[in-house]
């Protein structure tokens, strides 16, 4: 069974910004550490990681998706082949998808 995040529903309809608390209560830290670590965990085998940001209110910057995509990556909470195996965004807006792919291939990956 694939994982799903409603990043609108289950984190905030305003992500914004890199890190907390200085760029407020929904960054892209915050995303990464309470809900990508922890489905990230839970994949199993072939399973994937539906991220939809369908409904959020506000354009998603770029030091939220590096931080919460790339940061993951750096802080080696996933490879970069395994995250990119898994990952599926679901968006109104293509660009997301291709910032994304960008941040963790750019990534310094810790172990493959």
């Amino acid at each position: 069974m694939d994982r799903k995040i409603d990043v609108a529903a289950d984190f905030s309809p305003f992500p914004f910004g890199r890190i907390s608390p200085r760029d407020g209560d929904f960054t892209g830290a915050k995303f990464r550490d309470d809900l990508l670590v922890k489905n990230f965990k839970l994949l199993k085998s072939g399973e994937k990681l539906i991220v939809d940001f369908t409904g959020v209110l506000v354009g998603i910057g770029s030091s939220f998706l590096s931080e919460a995509f790339g940061g993951a990556v750096e802080k080696g909470y996933i490879s970069k082949s395994e995250l990119l195996r898994a990952l599926v965004i679901v968006s109104d807006d293509e660009l997301y998808e291709k910032a994304i792919k960008k941040y963790i291939g750019e990534a310094q990956q810790v172990t493959e």
